[in-house]
């Protein structure tokens, strides 16, 4: 009985061997590719690439510019005109975001300020760097006089969009590292400890 047992299990066992590899034989299934498409839109994507030719879009753009007075998520609203009405807008409704629960991280604002703004305003901003001296126009001192009583959205509005003969850093500096650098601004005037 004991003999019958076992070879009925050898019997189940060899069976079912043999049926996983007929059944693996019959569908193909091949360790270095794939065989099985459930869902081909996934396989074969529908989705254009960006500088790519699109017949279903308006002048057959992938990309397009995002719709007229839209904000991308987790961004601030900015006026991006360099006029003196959206430098006033900006300074009446843009505020620093630290503050004494978010302090700004002013290892980081230092290195802001050496790395784009010190090459013209100087290491203690005073406007005395190597550009001017090399025939660039003068910036003013950010210590006294106007750009101590400057907002920071106004001081925000002119690095993002230029002012005069200061040009855009929008594109350069990120929107977080510019309120950083406006915090060292502030520190070297004194008003941030």
């Amino acid at each position: 009985m004991n003999i019958r047992m076992l070879s009925a299990a050898v019997n189940v066992a060899l069976v079912a061997t043999a049926g996983l590899v007929v059944t693996a034989f019959c569908f193909h299934q091949y360790s270095d590719r794939r065989s099985w498409r459930y869902m081909p839109d996934m396989d074969r994507s529908f989705a254009f690439a960006s500088q790519s030719a699109n017949p279903w879009l308006p002048n057959g753009q992938t990309a397009m510019a995002p719709p007229a007075q839209t904000i991308a998520r987790g961004q601030m609203p900015v006026h991006t005109e360099p006029t003196v009405k959206d430098y006033a807008n900006t300074g009446r409704e843009l505020q620093s975001p630290f503050g004494a629960d978010h302090p700004p991280d002013m290892q980081r604002a230092q290195w802001v300020f050496t790395t784009y703004c010190q090459v013209c305003h100087g290491e203690s901003a005073a406007g005395n760097a190597l550009v001017p001296q090399h025939g660039f126009p003068q910036p003013p001192s950010l210590l006294f006089g106007k750009a101590v009583n400057m907002r920071d959205g106004h001081i925000f509005h002119i690095i993002t969009n230029g002012w005069r003969k200061m040009p855009a850093y929008g594109p350069q500096i990120d929107v977080e590292d510019r309120w950083l650098a406006i915090a060292w601004v502030r520190k070297l005037q004194g008003r941030v400890q």
